[in-house]
């Protein structure tokens, strides 16, 4: 159903929210003019999401960057050492303390790549699979707290706007193709 203006009644609650939420936000300290910019709200709900996803894995002993390891493995299975560092968007000598963070509980061991023998593969442990799945259970919780206010559709919505940007053309998938798509694309043509 439309109302006068052309806008269904939906699309007048959802105005409506946005504005009730910028409002908030004002009243909350931030400025309106910082508010009104998508790069500035993008990047205050990142490092938010970064630091509440650092307190629920903390007491597991792991940063944010070996959680994001431990899962990589967890789902894609072995990975290239030399690849980690774009796919985290980490330098080579980062990437070494990292691995050398997670192998010494026994996390993760390196193993020769069987393809290139100069190379080393980071390869998951039983113990590292068991570590994982806790942190990803705890991730899980966090964000179902951190996104609360969301529906289900909004959550939905949410996470494929931003993949679309990631996917898409344009500048934000540019720079992430050259941070993480490459190395991949280079590890696939010497499998």
């Amino acid at each position: 159903m439309q109302t006068g203006n052309g806008l269904t009644m939906a699309q007048r609650r959802a105005e409506a929210r946005d504005e009730e939420s910028i409002e908030s936000c004002i009243a909350e300290g931030y400025s309106g003019a910082l508010i009104a910019c998508p790069d500035f709200v993008l990047s205050t709900l990142a490092l938010s999401v970064n630091q509440l996803v650092e307190r629920a894995i903390s007491p597991l002993g792991l940063s944010v960057r070996a959680y994001r390891l431990l899962r990589m493995l967890l789902v894609d299975g072995r990975q290239r050492q030399s690849a980690i560092g774009a796919a985290l968007g980490i330098d080579r000598t980062t990437v070494v303390a990292l691995v050398d963070e997670l192998e010494a509980p026994g996390a993760v061991k390196r193993e020769r790549d069987p393809h290139d023998r100069r190379s080393y593969d980071i390869v998951l442990t039983a113990k590292g699979k068991r570590l994982a799945l806790n942190a990803i259970g705890r991730v899980s919780a966090a964000e179902a707290t951190m996104f609360g206010p969301l529906s289900e559709q909004e959550k939905q919505d949410l996470q494929s706007l931003a993949t679309r940007l990631l996917a898409e053309r344009g500048p934000i998938a540019d720079r992430a193709r050259e941070e993480y798509a490459a190395p991949r694309s280079r590890r696939a043509a010497t499998s």
